[in-house]
């Protein structure tokens, strides 16, 4: 009825007949084109008041108006999404179900519309009790329907539908057999030709899919593939489920293609799932799952070919599905599954940090998401386990293979015996385990690792590809547990169980060089034990192929041509050592793969050049040495925690005094001082490089200069936040610590490295925030007005390099001094001061002082071994006591940066030579840093104001300093006499928020209180103000540009990190870091009656200076001031007393 007069007279009538009016409306709504969702709306209010009205009315006539009201309730929420729709007509077929008698013939249709309403709902929540409460309904609908009867097949279809469904929540494997019968009950009661017999032989394919999943039986996929080939054939093109019906039969290519390996299989599966995309519109709801399954099979093929196009497009169909998905969809967490197995997958190949960071963050949420009990769930934490492990292998951090092992564990505990994933599970658990004891040693985990393995291997039948898989991977278990207990026979199973690998893998497959290089290992191991020559030449062999069959830029390439380098070496020919050097250097030279690794192959190349001069030249050997130097960022990476930054950093320290010395020992010395640079103050490199002004990058891209700014910005707070004890959380996922503080830190890191990347791009930029090179250094030498000296301590040699303001480079050979000799003076120095108690302002004893005559010998050893040779070869040890002294600034190396070379000289004898009679001594970090502060210093120059803090009991500390008082106060009156502007913080004044807002004020801060040195954490290290410790960190961008010097009248200011010398991890070295020029600062404890005659002769001869007009432009006279003031405190308290007179330094400017 199409007349709006017709239509309104008929509503009129019916206005008092709401049940009939409500069928009129109905009716209209059926015709309307497009759907009128409004008039929908009303349908169902006159619909509500009918069931209202007639609770009176008899239970056959209520029952229909129930029925009437939940077909119409599901129809708007199939329009609007609404789950309260879905709920309401749940609630309305449940209604009708329950008025109706069981001899009604309106029954069946009524309990079977109940159940369909509660599947609906379970695919849009994944309440368990609705699928539970589908199956009940929908069963006794199908006992109710007589045979013959034309609806039982579509009853029967959605029966095995709600079992299937059942079965992919609970893994109940009765479920999935009834499913297989109640789909093939339908398909053979639906005649050929009719409309519905696609879809239900689609849906006994997907029965049949499901059910070898969960046995493994090959007929069943047979019979899959079989069954869904049929159910596109018989859909026409143009039919709205053709394209669900193309990727069911995708699926099912799939599934047999990983049973079979017939690439044919993986092939016709991507062909299926790529033209049911096509065929689907944007905004479908199932494009989603079209992606999904089209992301698994390019994902799978790529497994197979190694074509990196497959994988890339993997990713992208996966992150479309899962942008698709909308948050709380049941099928969400197998999305992001999938996509961290695409991610996964993809690192393997490219070696991108971000893809298996991407790849953890999608398995973790996917597990966290996947209820327990879910058949599914231990798949996931195996893969979570798989995305930790490869982390692992990339970045070496500990938690993550534990998390991985934890996973696999988890995984392994959660399936039934005879489940078809267990073999895969116990194959991962493995493979965990034998990558966790490389890193613990712990015996228990490579036994543990081989009892996985062998488990593996006994439940996967012959006929199926991962068994040369998981044959493979017990030999390396056996192999690795052959190094450690010797058994014979474990070796000789490696070498079987690889050979059987290789063989069983088709040339053209991507992990035939992997599987290739296991034999080669497990060959190499053998000969090492029984000297078989056929071994060694059948692993150089194996290698080689290796080697031939994996491209550059593959991120295992760098570990194939070590291994290959190593065999090499073992078979021990000359021409097989050539090739080893060749191939290390190639390894090094890679540009993708383990850093760890890289650095590794360049290692041996050095000690092969070294030892075997005649296999190759000086160039070469240098340049081993600098991919040693290049790959520095990478091992001390700034997304690591800073305690592993410092350890990394640490274990570096002799390489790049290795590779100084034969840069030395070749008279490149440019080369040497570059080398040098690049491996001092690596961490405080980082730090700097987070605060470096971005304005050149704004001239020419101002959004990557904002993306930049915001991504340093972030990295400096959550460097000091992430990696913290606390930051460890418990997941949701049980026996598994989470961090997310740390994988966000190193999100960032990774990001930062990703936009440096895109700067070094543009030409001009290609060094920007890398270590300068000496040429770009040289740049600024003319702001240099004294000599530099390096001091480079190697077990090959010891040398100076003194570097002029002009840019000249000498050496100074150090023949006396050795590395060991240089050790042995550090840990005495150190072990007297410590063994005195020598740590904290006012704790040194002025009048007891054990160990004199050692110090003495020191000291007569630092002058007769090191300063006394430089100042020879500077010219500087003749001059007259009535010149002016020159400054030299001293930048020594490893065990030397604890000693103090200022105070060097022969104390035994009244008239012998001291350090200080013939230079004023100053010191600095590194080059980059005394020339920032040169660079900084010329350009701001303006009269000083100073904030001085003195702190004689802080409360939370024991040992007051009650001299701070009187030296605070007598340096304010002083400088007030002198004209410099001051503002006088003591006692609870002094607190850390007020010194925070204030101190960029001024361009003189002198801190009299206690210091403390963070090990771990240098920008951790604090001064003990009255209510908490200012920490470095706290100063960073607090510090204005017109800072210029810092007097650091507390302890332990200028102590470094014992285990990575060359960090100058110490407070001086952190002022200079965050802005002043010229900072004074102890090297060890000073007395609390000393520090204000120092201090007192310090200003003084400073303002004198700077009012005499000798200070030339870019000093500050810092270095001359402390000078004299040290030679007043000597006088006053006594040559002897070292230990009073000598912790005083500067560096800087």
């Amino acid at each position: 009825m199409s007349n709006p007069d017709a239509v309104a007279f008929v509503e009129a009538v019916l206005v008092d007949n709401p049940s009939m009016l409500g069928t009129f409306m109905w009716m209209r709504y059926q015709r309307s084109k497009p759907p009128d969702i409004n008039l929908l709306n009303q349908v169902i209010r006159v619909t509500q008041l009918a069931v209202e009205l007639g609770q009176d009315s008899d239970p056959s006539e209520r029952s229909q108006l129930y029925f009437d009201l939940g077909v119409r309730l599901e129809t708007c929420s199939n329009q609007t999404h609404s789950l309260d729709g879905f709920s309401g007509a749940m609630s309305a077929f449940q209604a009708a179900v329950e008025l109706t008698p069981d001899n009604d013939p309106d029954k069946p249709e009524r309990l079977h519309r109940l159940g369909v309403s509660h599947l609906k709902y379970y695919r849009r929540v994944g309440r368990i009790d609705d699928i539970n409460s589908a199956f009940t309904a929908i069963c006794r609908a199908v006992e109710l329907t007589p045979d013959g009867h034309p609806d039982k097949p579509a009853r029967l279809c959605n029966l095995g539908s709600s079992l299937l469904m059942r079965f992919e929540r609970t893994g109940e494997l009765d479920d999935i057999e009834q499913a297989v019968s109640s789909h093939r009950w339908a398909v053979e009661l639906t005649p050929d030709g009719h409309p519905n017999k696609p879809a239900q032989i689609n849906n006994l394919g997907n029965s049949f899919s499901k059910r070898f999943a969960r046995t493994g039986e090959l007929d069943d996929i047979e019979a899959a593939v079989s069954s869904h080939r049929r159910a596109a054939e018989l859909t026409p093109d143009g039919h709205p489920d053709k394209p669900t019906r193309l990727s069911n039969l995708g699926n099912s290519f799939h599934v047999r293609f990983e049973r079979t390996g017939e690439l044919d299989d993986i092939e016709t599966a991507v062909s299926s799932h790529r033209r049911a995309v096509e065929l689907t519109p944007d905004g479908h709801p199932n494009k989603p799952v079209l992606f999904n399954n089209l992301g698994n099979s390019l994902r799978e093929q790529f497994g197979r070919t190694g074509q990196l196009e497959d994988i890339e497009l993997a990713v992208s169909s996966h992150c479309c599905a899962v942008e698709l998905t909308p948050d709380g969809h049941p099928d969400q967490p197998a999305r992001l599954s999938n996509l961290g197995l695409s991610f996964r997958t993809r690192f393997k190949r490219t070696g991108e940090l971000d893809d298996i960071e991407q790849a953890v963050l999608s398995h973790r949420r996917a597990v966290e998401l996947t209820p327990d009990g879910h058949p599914d769930k231990p798949t996931r934490l195996s893969n979570l386990g798989n995305s930790f492990h490869a982390r692992f292998e990339r970045t070496g951090e500990l938690d993550d293979i534990e998390t991985a092992v934890s996973s696999h564990r988890r995984a392994v505990e959660l399936t039934p015996d005879g489940h078809p994933d267990k073999p895969g599970l116990f194959n991962n658990l493995g493979n965990s385990l034998r990558k966790q004891f490389g890193r613990t040693r712990q015996l228990e985990d490579i036994e543990q690792a081989v009892s996985s393995h062998r488990r593996a291997v006994e439940l996967t039948a012959d006929s199926q590809p991962a068994k040369s898989v998981f044959f493979g991977n017990l030999g390396c278990a056996l192999c690795v547990r052959f190094k450690c207990t010797g058994e014979l026979d474990d070796i000789r199973q490696a070498v079987a169980s690889h050979r059987r690998t290789v063989e069983l893998t088709p040339d053209g497959h991507p992990d035939k060089p992997s599987y290739l290089s296991y034999l080669g290992v497990s060959l190499h191991t053998r000969f090492e034990h029984t000297g078989e020559l056929d071994d060694i030449q059948q692993a150089v062999s194996s290698h080689r192929r290796t080697v031939e069959l994996t491209p550059d830029g593959h991120p295992d390439k760098p570990g194939y041509l070590n291994k290959l380098g190593g065999s090499l070496q073992l078979r021990g020919t000359a021409i097989d050592y050539t090739d080893a050097i060749d191939c290390y250097m190639k390894a090094t030279l890679q540009t993708s793969g383990s850093p760890s690794i890289r650095l590794r192959s360049a290692l041996h190349c050095v000690r092969l050049l070294s030892t075997n001069p005649s296999l190759g030249t000086t160039d070469r050997l240098l340049s081993a040495h600098s991919c040693i130097i290049a790959v520095l960022p990478e091992i001390v990476w700034l997304g690591y925690d800073i305690q592993r930054r410092y350890d990394e950093s640490s274990q570096m320290g002799e390489f790049i005094n290795a590779a100084v010395s034969a840069a030395i020992a070749a008279n490149a010395l440019t080369l040497a001082v570059e080398w040098l640079e690049a491996g001092r103050s690596l961490i405080w490199g980082q730090v700097l490089s987070l605060r470096t002004p971005l304005d050149e990058v704004d001239d020419f891209d101002p959004t990557l200069a904002a993306s930049l700014r915001r991504v340093q910005q972030d990295l400096q707070s959550s460097a000091r936040l992430s990696f913290a004890p606390e930051t460890f959380t418990a997941s949701d996922i049980p026996g598994i610590a989470t961090n997310r503080a740390a994988d966000a830190h190193r999100a960032l890191a990774i990001e930062h490295d990703g936009l440096l990347k895109k700067v070094r791009a543009r030409p001009g930029f290609e060094d920007f925030l890398r270590p300068r090179s000496f040429d770009t250094l040289s740049t600024s030498f003319k702001l240099l007005n004294n000599p530099v000296v390096f001091i480079n301590v190697d077990k090959s040699r010891c040398d100076a390099l003194c570097l002029y303001p002009s840019g000249e480079i000498t050496s100074v050979s150090l023949p006396f001094l050795t590395l060991d000799r240089a050790r042995e003076l550090s840990m005495l120095w150190t072990g007297i001061l410590r063994d005195c108690m020598v740590r904290a302002r006012g704790l040194v004893d002025p009048d007891g002082m054990e160990g004199l005559s050692l110090l003495h010998h020191v000291l007569e050893c630092m002058w007769t071994w090191i300063v006394s040779p430089i100042l020879d070869a500077l010219d500087l040890a003749s001059l007259s006591h009535g010149e002016q002294l020159p400054n030299i600034i001293w930048c020594p190396t490893g065990p030397l940066t604890q000693l103090p070379l200022h105070a060097a000289g022969v104390y035994s004898e009244p008239y012998g030579p001291r350090v200080f009679e013939f230079v004023v001594s100053s010191y600095t970090p590194s080059l980059s840093a005394l020339l920032h502060g040169k660079e900084a210093a010329t350009s701001h120059q303006i009269p000083p104001n100073a904030m001085v803090i003195s702190q004689p009991d802080t409360p939370r500390l024991q040992s007051p300093l009650p001299g701070t008082r009187a030296e605070g106060r007598q340096l304010q009156e002083f400088l007030a006499s002198s004209n410099v502007v001051t503002e006088l913080l003591e006692d609870d004044q002094a607190r850390a928020a007020v010194v925070r807002t204030d101190i960029g004020r001024y361009s003189w801060v002198h801190l009299a209180c206690h210091g403390s040195q963070n090990q771990a954490d240098a920008t951790k290290s604090a001064f003990e103000l009255y209510d908490e410790p200012l920490t470095l960190s706290d100063l960073m961008g607090t510090v204005s540009e017109n800072a210029e010097l810092a007097f650091l009248s507390a302890c332990q200011t200028a102590v470094g990190h014992d285990k990575a010398p060359e960090e100058a991890a110490h407070l001086a070295a952190g002022m200079l870091a965050v802005g002043f020029k010229g900072v004074v600062a102890t090297m060890w404890s000073i007395g609390d009656a000393d520090a204000p005659i120092l201090v007192e002769a310090y200003y003084k001869e400073l303002i004198a200076l700077r009012s005499s007009g000798a200070l030339r432009k870019g000093e500050t006279g810092a270095a001359y001031a402390l000078h004299a003031a040290t030679n007043v405190l000597r006088e006053k308290v006594g040559e002897a007393a070292f230990v009073r007179w000598a912790p005083f330094v500067h560096f800087g400017v």
